[in-house]
């Protein structure tokens, strides 16, 4: 993956929840060509952050169940609403609840993003999985879920 966008997790909940924040600055790329003049950024990277973090947590629900080399792959976006902009500067919270798992089959999480404790994106978000079969890939998808769960607090239920 080129890029990132989600910049912590911030607590996790296996097979249950999780929850993010992505800040955004000015300093983002996007900022150059979405508009000048006056910054919004982009609901479709509100939606690829939180498939990002959904696919996080799904990749690292399935390893706690046993199904360690599995990739979840985003495959239906359902009912995504965009309710408020946002601009340089906003905190948005990110959480991911899982509404289904089959670990075999596919999951679903409901979604949302939030700024000031007020909704700004929701919607649904389904999964299928697919085998890791190649090393390096294996590699990579420890290192990136050990990395992105690093400082995230794990909540047992």
């Amino acid at each position: 993956m080129r890029f990132y966008m989600v910049d912590r997790v911030q607590e996790i909940c296996f097979g249950k929840y999780v929850e993010a924040v992505k800040c955004i600055s000015m300093t983002d790329d996007v900022f150059n060509e979405h508009f000048p003049g006056y910054p919004i950024f982009p609901g479709s990277l509100i939606l690829e952050g939180l498939a990002q973090l959904s696919g996080l947590f799904f990749e690292r629900s399935l390893a706690e169940v046993g199904h360690t080399w599995k990739r979840a792959v985003l495959v239906m976006v359902n009912r995504f609403k965009i309710r408020e902009m946002a601009f340089p500067g906003d905190r948005l919270v990110y959480r991911a609840e899982s509404k289904s798992f089959y670990p075999e089959e596919y999951s679903v999480a409901k979604v949302t993003a939030s700024k000031e404790g007020k909704i700004c994106a929701e919607g649904e978000l389904v999964f299928g999985f697919i085998d890791i079969m190649d090393d390096g890939m294996k590699n990579i998808t420890r290192d990136l879920l050990s990395f992105g769960l690093k400082d995230a607090r794990i909540v047992e239920e």
